[in-house]
């Protein structure tokens, strides 16, 4: 009687253990004020040895301050029902062939490791290729589709009422961190699967590596309570094609990015981009944007509004074609590249800021302008961005005209002028 209720109470503890997330340690993760992602599509580097392409594209992305690479799905695709997805996994533990080995894949996380950029891996845990082996040797792990799956023909959606799935997915994502030292994971769809699956998961990763990043794509903030740090924007996304678009205003903007945090948990944050993979594969960011200007424009304003900035792997070349991610649309990406360049700028200008982001946004917008500032202790930014491909004029906040500053941008100090014009898309950044 006694060895039962020992048993009763052993497994109370566990069940109690993994109702609550294991969060990572405390100031573990990078700052949302000194942190940029970029999402890096390896079929636009290389049709061969892509990792390796990547890893010799290190060195830009240091400049523009990355230090969190986010591989799209790195493992062989489905052939069966197939439309050429990444997102249709035919083996959680293998590598594309085309994009290198496992000792490749290593080389690339420890030189990002020593520039300290951590990798996470895109990760589909909804569903897998009809051609896996686990459709194949455990036709009873699935279940038929439903919601957006019954749209995706090349996939083969999981049951999660069973148990073995659920053992058979943490112990695929663990083995990717114990194996190749990655940092965390950006989980596709992860709506779809149940809350708790996520929570045990998310334990065993931290289990291993406790300060792992977990980036949900999701709107639904009950995840967090399941462990993860970062969430899609999908709302601010929306909300900034439309300013763009001439369709919409700053105050909606600014609304928009305001409703989607008062949803976000105390210490979580809110991933920010103006496109992704899904979003220039559904529509050319020409649509939107304009130009490459008018989205260097979209991304100040965007990454200095608040949340973790995302860069899409083509952006920062001024890539404004329609980019499908099922096939390879190889780009040139180079340091010279002037685009690239402003990019560089930019994000260094974004870091400069950091200190001075942590206090309060004021708001002196006017028309099509942007205007804010940020006071941190004895820090100072202000953030002028033109959101028209038209000429503008605007006045600088009292508090600001004729101050001594530094223009990030260009690094020239100067006394900040009472009031500028402004060319089409044109933004400005000083600190003081």
């Amino acid at each position: 009687m006694k060895k039962i209720l020992l048993l009763v109470l052993v497994l109370s503890a566990v069940s109690c253990r993994n109702a609550e997330p294991v969060e990572p340690p405390a100031d573990s993760l990078p700052k949302a004020n000194t942190t940029v992602v970029y999402e890096c599509n390896e079929r636009l580097f290389a049709r061969q040895k892509a990792f390796n392409a990547i890893r010799s594209y290190l060195p830009v992305l240091e400049q523009m301050q990355v230090n969190v690479l986010w591989l799209m799905p790195i493992h062989p695709r489905g052939t069966v029902n197939a439309v050429g997805s990444p997102y249709c996994v035919k083996d959680y533990y293998a590598i594309d062939p085309a994009f290198g080995t496992m000792a490749d894949l290593k080389a690339l996380v420890d030189d990002c490791h020593s520039r300290d950029m951590k990798v996470i891996l895109d990760w589909v845990a909804n569903h897998t290729a009809w051609d896996n082996q686990w459709y194949i040797n455990h036709p009873d792990w699935y279940t038929s589709p439903k919601g957006e799956e019954v749209n995706w023909k090349d996939i083969a959606p999981l049951d999660y009422g069973v148990t073995d799935v659920q053992q058979a997915m943490r112990e695929a994502m663990v083995y990717w961190v114990r194996e190749a030292d990655i940092d965390g994971f950006r989980c596709d769809y992860a709506e779809g699967v149940p809350n708790t699956f996520w929570t045990e998961a998310i334990t065993a990763i931290r289990e291993v590596k406790p300060e792992a990043i977990m980036l949900a794509e999701a709107s639904k903030v009950s995840l967090y309570r399941s462990g993860f740090d970062w969430m899609y924007s999908w709302n601010y996304l929306g909300a900034v094609q439309k300013l763009f678009r001439d369709q919409g205003d700053l105050s909606n903007l600014f609304a928009v990015s305001e409703q989607e945090y008062k949803s976000t948990s105390a210490g979580k944050e809110r991933l920010r981009y103006v496109t992704t993979h899904d979003a220039s594969s559904e529509q050319a960011p020409s649509n939107y944007y304009k130009s490459a200007k008018g989205e260097l424009a979209a991304c100040c304003l965007t990454f200095f509004l608040g949340g973790v900035p995302m860069i899409y792997s083509s952006q920062e070349v001024g890539d404004m074609t329609k980019l499908d991610f099922f096939n390879y649309h190889i780009k040139s990406f180079s340091a010279d590249n002037a685009t690239t360049k402003a990019y560089v700028a930019l994000m260094k200008a974004y870091k400069a800021t950091a200190v001075a982001r942590y206090g309060e946004r004021i708001d002196h917008s006017a028309g099509h302008v942007a205007v804010f500032t940020y006071k941190q202790d004895k820090a100072e930014a202000l953030v002028v961005v033109n959101t028209v491909s038209s000429q503008q004029d605007i006045t600088l906040p009292d508090t600001w005209q004729r101050e001594e500053c530094t223009d990030l941008l260009t690094g020239e100090k100067m006394y900040a002028p009472k009031s500028a014009t402004l060319s089409g898309y044109e933004y400005r950044i000083y600190k003081r």
